[in-house]
């Protein structure tokens, strides 16, 4: 729970490009509004709290959601913010979330979200416990600054993450007919396709 805190105060503000766009927690039993497209989350703690990332339909930009539970178990919102602006993410792009979780299993250490920028170029943005927010077209350390292109239109998008790796599937636009991986063990982004 302390990294998710910590996370909690990071987010806001880790970066000049985040909007400063926070939803209340509501004390109340009130729907709580939500005008998305597509969807990313990963899974919950021990305890049960989780992220959910949306693409918002008035704007394009993903939201972070953070919820205290299962719905069904009573959980509640704790916080949710513009992670990604409208203007570096595609209309309908599909969204791939993946996660790190601390040693001792009680707090995400990393999170990466996924998408494809306005120009179909595979993006990122992710959140590193003690870094803060990376991400847009000036992230080096992102997928976004190694110009993969994906298909235009396409829609399949995955991630996995592990503790030495992450990858992320997606159809690209110069292999259009079969999976493409980019992946990164710590040395940099590479891609393959699958044949």
């Amino acid at each position: 729970m302390v990294f998710i805190s910590k996370l909690l105060l990071t987010l806001p503000f880790a970066s000049v490009a985040l909007a400063a766009y926070t939803r209340a927690t509501s004390s109340t039993n009130a729907v709580i509004p939500i005008s998305g497209t597509n969807m990313g989350a990963i899974a919950p703690l021990p305890d049960g709290a989780t992220w959910f990332f949306y693409q918002d339909t008035s704007n394009n930009s993903i939201i972070a959601v953070h919820i205290s539970n299962a719905l069904a178990a009573g959980g509640t919102l704790v916080s949710e913010q513009i992670f990604v602006p409208g203007s570096e993410v595609r209309s309908y792009s599909p969204i791939a979330v993946s996660g790190a979780v601390d040693s001792a299993g009680t707090g995400w250490q990393e999170i990466h979200v996924f998408f494809y920028s306005p120009d179909n170029v595979l993006s990122e943005y992710y959140n590193i416990h003690e870094v803060g927010v990376q991400g847009g077209p000036t992230c080096t350390t992102c997928v976004t600054n190694e110009g993969f292109v994906g298909a235009p239109d396409s829609q399949m998008l995955y991630t996995i993450e592990t503790d030495t790796e992450v990858r992320v599937g997606f159809v690209s636009a110069g292999a259009p007919d079969t999976v493409s991986e980019a992946a990164n063990s710590g040395n940099g982004w590479s891609v393959a396709s699958l044949t």
